[in-house]
This record gives C-alpha cells, structure tokens and sequence, in this order.
C-alpha cells in the first residue's frame, strides 16, 4: 500500500477498533507477516489453569508496555481488575515536555469503546420494548438514510448495515481541522448516505461510524432524551462508572489526564518533535460512535457489570457476544453488538479497542468479567511504527490473560510476507 491509498486506507480505520487491524493489516509489512497465534476456542472461552498468569505476570505485562513505548508511544497504562485485587502499571510519559509520570486515575478518550456502552443501551430499550432490534430503522427514524427501510437496528450494532462510514467523506482527510469544528448528527448521518454503500444491507461485516451516530439518534427518538442522559440512567450509573462521561463539544479533560498525541500524515515518525499536542479537541464527529470519556477503573467496572449481568438479561448478552467475521484473523477475528474479540493464544476474549485523535485503547474481559484488563496509549500514530506499537499491545493482553507472550515476531533477517 503507497502514497494516497495508503494514507486513505488508515484514515478508513482509524476511529474504532479497526485501527489496530488495520495497522497491523496496512501500516507495516512486517506486523503483516507475524504467524498466526494458536487456533482459538469458541470466543466465549476461557484460558486453561495451565495457562492462567503466574506470580510473574506484573513483570511480563511491564515488559509489554516497555515494548510499546520504544515502538513509538509516549507513555501507556494498564490496569487489572480481578477477584484478588486491582493493580495498575505504567510505562514512558504523560507529558513529552515535562516528562511527568502517567497518573493512575488518568481520564483519556476512549474511542469505539463507546459502542459498547451505546449497545448495551440499545439492548435495555430492546428489553423493556421501546425497540426491536430486528425492525428496519425506518420504524422510528424514517427517511433518515435511503434505505432505513431495508437496514436493522441489529445490522447497524454490528456493523453489517453496508451504510459507509462518514470518515470515508473528503471533509475528514485532516484531524487537524475536523477536530476543530462542531458537527452534527443528523449531519455526519447525511455525509455517510451520500457515500457508496459497501454492500447490500445483511451480507458481510464492513466498520461504520455512522451506524453508531445513527443508533444514538434512535436512542434519542425512542426515548425523547439526550443520548447522554440515557448512557448515564441506563449504564454508567448501575455500573458504577463515575468518571465517565458524554462530551458534545467541550475539547478539555477534566481532572487528570496524560496529553494525547498525534502524528500527523507525513510527518517523520524518527523525528522526535514531529508528534503534535492533541488532547484538546471538539469530539462532535465521534459522539455515539467514540466520543466517551473515561478512565480505565471505570472502563473494568463496565465489562464487569454488563458480563456478571447486571445490565441486561442473559439472553441480551448472548445477542451482544454472537460473532460475526470480521476478516480481521487472527489478532481481531469478530465482532459482535458493540463488542469485539481478541484472538489470544488461549481463546478470544470479549471487549473492544478504539482510536480517536491522541488516544487509543484496548479492553477485555473474562467471560464473566471477574478479570479485566484496560491499557490506554496517548498517541495516534498513522506511520509504519503504528503496527509494531499496537502488536505489544496485543502481546500485553496475551500475557495477563493467557500467562505467556503473544507469538514473536519474525526475526530481522526474515522476509516480510504480502497480506
């Protein structure tokens, strides 16, 4: 992938979780060829007891993040939630010029997770039958594509709609200037529908955006409240979630926070001073889709709450955990209602991770959520460096979960193989 196709290949990919498969898939041929972990298990597996971390894991987990940031990022967290405790490491800088530590309760965007918590707030409108999640949008929001009479509200959860994403529109080629601007959802709605759709409605797995805007104006409609409002009634409050919260358009952070990066298209990733200060953004053309703010405790406590089923019922959640092939195998092979799978070496796991202009995440969870690990990295880098960052991402999660490494990259003198 060269010059422009590559640089719109990544900008495809970068607000959701698909940045990360899209980084290994696309930003770095040698991310590319890393061999296959070995075949998973059902995605509601569980890690084996020969397999589960050992009194070592702290150590291997910090090696990972050590990892992470020689690859390029400036600092990383991750913390564990598990029935013996919580603890929280660090690695690198919160701050490139002050060179001050990462604080532990650290807020940070937290990108397409936020699919997760819109879903399972669909999922509640479905229980308590404001909503069917097999009716065409049209039922409640007419008109408000060409086609919401032939798209699901269960199409548009799990991202097989065909609707393109509104990212692929030429007004968002440049973070540095649709980060700048208020956006509106009826809007980022409309910019999408004017695009080709991937395919017809129900036939494969293609990542929107849009979707998710589109499903936080149905919320909307069904309930005559903000979106806000609900994720809050219907969420964050039964979960606990006190740091979390829905910006519109307020750019700031509040309470602490690590500065986010970017590295803007073309710029020198070996050049120590090409990566940007970007915490401060207007989140309007993320909202439903990947606006949400958090931290990683609150982030533990959701996957905690909706897999131990104290936000929907068992049936929901079996609903929310039905995969659909993403073609993104082996490192991010499914994807279900807002959640998608990592394919570790002891089985997938259930969670997600998100990309958005200084951020990028990655959670997952048990499959009752007694175990849960969240890392938060405060970079958004498009540059060959972007996959061999994220892959010790992956490779931190393999070692708390699974006890052991993720498959080693080849060797320096190894050929690199084609996608």
């Amino acid at each position: 992938m060269r010059g422009r196709s590559r640089s719109r290949a990544l900008r495809r990919t970068i607000a959701g979780w698909a940045a990360v498969a899209g980084a290994l898939a696309g930003a770095t041929p040698a991310a590319a060829a890393l061999p296959a972990p070995t075949p998973a298990p059902a995605p509601h597996a569980s890690p084996q007891a020969s397999e589960r971390p050992g009194t070592d894991t702290r150590a291997q987990v910090q090696q990972a993040l050590d990892a992470m940031v020689k690859a390029g990022a400036p600092g990383v967290l991750a913390r564990v939630d598990e029935p013996t405790g919580s603890w929280t490491l660090t690695s690198g800088t919160a701050d490139l010029t002050t060179r001050r530590g990462i604080p532990h309760d650290a807020r940070f965007r937290i990108a397409s997770l936020t699919k997760g918590i819109v879903a399972t707030t669909v999922l509640r409108l479905a229980e308590a039958g404001q909503l069917e999640l097999d009716r065409p949008v049209a039922t409640w929001l007419p008109g408000a594509i060409h086609d919401a009479d032939r798209v699901t509200v269960r199409q548009l959860l799990n991202h097989t709609s065909g609707l393109a994403d509104h990212l692929d529109h030429p007004s968002f080629r440049d973070p540095q200037s649709y980060t700048r601007r208020t956006w509106q959802p009826q809007h980022l709605v409309e910019l999408a529908d004017g695009l080709p759709r991937a395919h017809p409605p129900g036939e494969r797995f293609t990542y929107s955006n849009a979707g998710y805007i589109l499903l936080g104006l149905l919320v909307e409609k069904v309930t005559g409240n903000r979106l806000g409002d609900e994720i809050e009634q219907r969420v964050l409050r039964p979960a606990g979630m006190t740091h979390t919260r829905l910006p519109l358009t307020d750019p700031h952070l509040h309470g602490p926070h690590a500065t986010g990066y970017l590295l803007p298209d073309g710029a020198d990733g070996t050049d120590p001073g090409a990566l940007k200060p970007f915490t401060e953004i207007n989140p309007s053309f993320a909202w439903a889709a990947y606006g949400l703010v958090s931290d990683a405790r609150d982030v533990n406590r959701f996957y905690r709450a909706l897999f131990g089923g104290r936000l929907i019922g068992p049936a929901s959640l079996e609903q929310m955990r039905t995969p659909v092939d993403t073609r993104q195998a082996p490192v991010f092979p499914h994807y279900g209602l807002g959640l998608a799978t990592a394919g570790l070496t002891c089985g997938e796991q259930w969670g997600g991770t998100g990309s958005i202009p200084g951020y990028v995440t990655f959670a997952f969870a048990g499959p009752e959520g007694k175990r849960r690990m969240t890392i938060s990295v405060n970079v958004q880098r498009n540059d060959p460096k972007a996959g061999e960052m994220l892959i010790h991402g992956v490779d931190a999660l393999n070692r708390y979960f699974c006890g052991k490494p993720y498959p080693a990259r080849p060797s320096a003198g190894s050929s690199p193989q084609t996608p």
